[in-house]
């Protein structure tokens, strides 16, 4: 784990909403990659909520780089019968981008769920492709009532060029929402993460870089 790339992630708080924003170039599950490894070394829980099929893809991408996916908990949402992880629960999309209180009922029920966890969150991207615009304000809503949660840090992975194309004003709503908002991006030879918005202001503006080839050699 890079040191200073730590400190982003040691910098987060329980109780944010996270947005990370990549393009479909950048290797987003080399940053996933990253966060798995800080979890597990700081013996953090992860709980990932994977719509439509995104964990698995992310296993495959980690899995060509040569990294090991690791274990987490799965909330299954939408997609169909490809896994990764240990899923113990499964939603409906619209059943998770509509009533905060079954999405809430399902959390509940994970069995030696601790108190706090880290709860990445991938393939939200797709939700424009499969959401009504009123069901993408109603998700909307649904994350701003679990701003404050300090049972978690919520860590939203975006395909930005996804979004743009399909649904321009889903990410600027989104982002005003989010406590931090960062860019994960390739830069040449380097892979560069990029603050834009924080709740600590240690982490404002900051930039963070990895040589590619230091990184993929684990």
């Amino acid at each position: 784990m890079p040191e200073d790339l730590s400190s982003f992630f040691s910098g987060l708080k329980f109780g944010e909403t996270v947005i990370i924003e990549y393009q479909s170039t950048s290797y987003p599950e080399v940053l996933f990659h990253l966060l798995q490894n800080f979890c597990s070394a700081n013996s953090m829980q992860v709980l990932i909520d994977d719509i439509v099929d995104t964990y698995p893809q992310f296993v495959s991408g980690m899995k060509a780089l040569g990294f090991e996916p690791g274990s987490a908990l799965v909330i299954k949402i939408g997609g169909g019968k490809i896994e990764a992880g240990t899923v113990v629960e499964r939603l409906d999309v619209d059943k998770y981008s509509i009533p905060v209180n079954h999405y809430r009922n399902v959390v509940g029920r994970i069995p030696n769920l601790r108190e706090e966890y880290i709860n990445p969150v991938l393939g939200v991207h797709k939700f424009p492709l499969l959401l009504t615009k009123r069901e993408l304000l109603s998700f909307l809503a649904t994350v701003s009532t679990f701003v404050g949660d300090t049972s978690r840090i919520a860590v939203y992975f975006i395909n930005r060029d996804v979004v743009d194309a399909i649904e321009p004003s889903f990410l600027p709503m989104f982002e005003e929402i989010a406590t931090t908002v960062a860019e994960w991006y390739r830069d040449g030879s380097d892979f560069v993460l990029s603050v834009i918005k924080a709740a600590n202001p240690e982490l404002l503006e900051k930039e963070y870089r990895l040589k590619v080839e230091e990184v993929l050699k684990g």
